[in-house]
C-alpha cells in the first residue's frame, strides 16, 4: 500500500500531454484529452503504473452500462490502448493493460453504419430550405457542398471565401483536411452557384457586422445573441442540427452530415469510379475505408 501511494504521489498528469500533442489535428487532440480525462476520473486518478487489466475491463463495462454505442466503446478503448503504448515507450509503465487480447472491445457489426440517401431522398432534402432567405440559402449550400464533394462536416464548416479559386478553366476549392493537410478539389458549378446565392443574400449583414472579406468563413451563424460574435464559422454541432432538422422536416428521418458524405461516396462508386478514384475524392488515407 505504501509503495502504491508513493507511486501515485509522483504521478504528474502533465506527463501525458505529449501523447495528445502528437496529432496535428486539434479535433483529435480534444478527443484524446476528453477520453483520458474520463478514464482517470473513473479510476479516481489512479497512477497508470497501478492500473491493471481488471480496471480497464471495469471501465469498458461501465461504458456499456451507460448504453454507449459499440463504436464509441471501441474508439475509447483504442485511445486508452494508444496512451498506454506511449507510456510504455516513455518508461512510465511496464506493460499495456488495455491490449485487445486482454480487454476485448465490443464486436464490430458486419452491417454498415449510417446510411446513404437515395436520389429521391436527396431531392426531398434539398427541396426543404427556402433559397430566397439567407438562412435557407446557407443550409442549402452547406448540404449541397457535402453531398457533391464528400467533405467532412469540419472541413465544410472551415472553408473561407478565399478557399474558392478559378484555375485552369474551372472553380476549385482548397481546404484543410483531417490531420492538417491541405487538399484541392474541383468545385461543381451548382455548388458554386448555391454559395454565391447565399453570400449575396448575406452581404449586408456581413458588411454591418464586419464578418466579410476574403478571409471570412463562408458558412456563418446568422444570429449569435449569446456572444455577439459573428466572424466565425458554423460549429460542427450547428451543422449537425441543420442537417438533422431538414432531414426530419422532409420526412426522410434522422440523418447526419456523415450520411451526406457517405451518399457522395456511394454515388461515385455507383457511377463506376474505382476505389482509388473515390479515395482521392474523399481524402481517405486507407482504400479499405472506401470499400467498407
Amino acid at each position: 500500500v505504501d509503495s502504491e501511494t508513493t507511486v501515485s504521489e509522483k504521478f504528474n498528469p502533465k506527463i501525458i500531454i505529449p501523447f495528445f500533442e502528437r496529432s496535428v489535428s486539434e479535433e483529435t487532440r480534444r478527443a484524446y484529452r476528453r477520453v483520458t480525462k474520463e478514464f482517470f476520473i473513473f479510476l479516481r486518478h489512479k497512477h497508470p503504473a497501478d492500473i491493471n487489466q481488471g480496471d480497464v475491463q471495469r471501465w469498458r463495462d461501465h461504458l456499456i452500462l451507460l448504453k454507449k454505442s459499440d463504436a464509441t466503446v471501441r474508439l475509447k478503448l483504442s485511445v486508452i490502448r494508444s496512451m498506454f503504448d506511449y507510456l510504455k515507450i516513455a518508461g512510465i509503465v511496464q506493460s499495456n493493460p488495455a491490449l485487445t487480447k486482454l480487454v476485448r472491445p465490443p464486436a464490430q457489426s458486419d452491417d454498415l453504419r449510417g446510411r446513404a440517401l437515395t436520389n429521391k431522398e436527396v431531392s426531398y432534402l434539398l427541396s426543404g430550405p427556402d433559397q430566397t432567405a439567407t438562412e435557407g440559402a446557407r443550409d442549402y449550400a452547406l448540404m449541397l457542398l457535402m453531398l457533391r464533394t464528400s467533405l467532412r462536416v469540419s472541413e465544410a464548416c472551415s472553408v473561407k471565401t478565399s478557399s474558392i479559386k478559378w484555375s485552369h478553366g474551372r472553380w476549385i476549392l482548397k481546404f484543410k483536411v483531417k490531420g492538417g493537410r491541405e487538399r484541392t478539389i474541383p468545385l461543381p458549378a451548382e455548388v458554386k452557384k448555391a454559395i454565391d446565392n447565399y453570400l449575396g443574400l448575406d452581404r449586408d449583414r456581413r458588411r454591418i457586422l464586419r464578418s466579410d472579406g476574403n478571409e471570412a468563413f463562408i458558412f456563418q451563424p446568422i444570429t449569435n445573441y449569446r456572444t455577439l460574435t459573428f466572424n466565425k464559422p458554423l460549429s460542427k454541432q450547428m451543422a449537425w442540427n441543420i442537417v438533422r432538422r431538414w432531414g426530419e422536416f422532409c420526412g426522410i428521418g434522422k440523418i447526419s452530415p456523415h450520411d451526406l458524405r457517405r451518399t457522395a461516396i456511394t454515388k461515385a462508386l455507383d457511377q463506376g469510379l474505382t476505389y482509388r478514384q473515390v479515395q482521392m475524392m474523399s481524402g481517405h488515407r486507407d482504400p479499405k475505408t472506401v470499400m467498407r
